[in-house]
């Protein structure tokens, strides 16, 4: 077979295979969401297949009451800002349960974006490529034991007016033992009056980990006040207080 031939062959086989590949991953084999407020009482998988927003200033957008759930948000917004500065609503929350993971989406304008909380068993939770933007106090709060908070932007947090005129904002909050946050990028996170800003808080933690973060703007960059845990491999702009407690373990500036 002629030279031209057979690169002509190959050039067609490879047109052939770009065509017919998708342009991106999605979750297409799962429980869509389509109004709000949602509440999950089913383990499985669970997604979004448009932008969803609401003025809701109180309870959550979407309130996962069982463990085993993957909440996949495909791309697509959750969106509260109709609330205003004043909301107290949560954007994605959970009180006790085990093994969430949440990804893939923005979360925007809720008092706060995603809120996982712990009162006794709270476990095993994966927040990851969340793009969590304007919330009021609060971008990314994940409470209990081996949660792994990687890959997020967190962008312009803070400015509520629920707590008085002195109001503390968070970029990422993690509570519990064992945390990893990994790889994030949070910008912009900003106080009221005489309040803290603080990019990433490990607040009560032990053996918490911050690798390969980067943050800016802010008046505390990483947090580990009252906790046990080390960071490496972190990048600090604009930042008042760059770290605080915690070891250094190498290559932060």
């Amino acid at each position: 077979m002629p030279t031209t031939t057979r690169i002509a062959m190959l050039l067609g086989l490879l047109a052939l295979v770009v065509c017919t590949a998708p342009a991106h991953t999605e979750t297409v084999a799962c429980t869509v969401i389509t109004s709000l407020p949602y509440v999950i009482t089913v383990q499985g998988i669970y997604c979004l297949t448009g932008n969803l927003s609401t003025g809701m200033t109180s309870g959550s957008a979407i309130d996962i009451q069982t463990n085993n759930v993957v909440l996949d948000l495909n791309g697509w917004k959750l969106g509260g800002l109709a609330a205003g500065v004043d909301t107290h609503t949560y954007g994605i929350h959970a009180l006790d349960r085990q093994n969430i993971t949440i990804k893939n989406g923005t979360i925007r304008g809720f008092h706060s974006g995603i809120r996982l909380e712990n009162a006794a068993v709270s476990q095993g939770h994966v927040i990851e490529d969340i793009r969590a933007d304007q919330n009021t106090f609060v971008g990314i709060d994940v409470q209990g034991n081996g949660a792994i908070i990687r890959n997020n932007q967190v962008v312009a947090t803070g400015g509520t007016t629920t707590a008085g005129p002195n109001a503390d904002a968070y970029g990422i909050v993690v509570l519990g033992s064992g945390p990893r946050v990994l790889n994030n990028d949070v910008m912009h996170t900003f106080k009221q009056g005489t309040g803290t800003a603080r990019g990433i808080f490990f607040n009560t933690v032990t053996d918490g980990l911050a690798i390969n973060n980067r943050i800016t703007d802010a008046g505390v960059g990483i947090s580990f006040a009252g906790s046990n845990g080390k960071y490496r491999d972190n990048v600090t702009a604009s930042v008042t207080t760059p770290y605080d407690s915690g070891t250094d373990i190498g290559n932060n500036n």
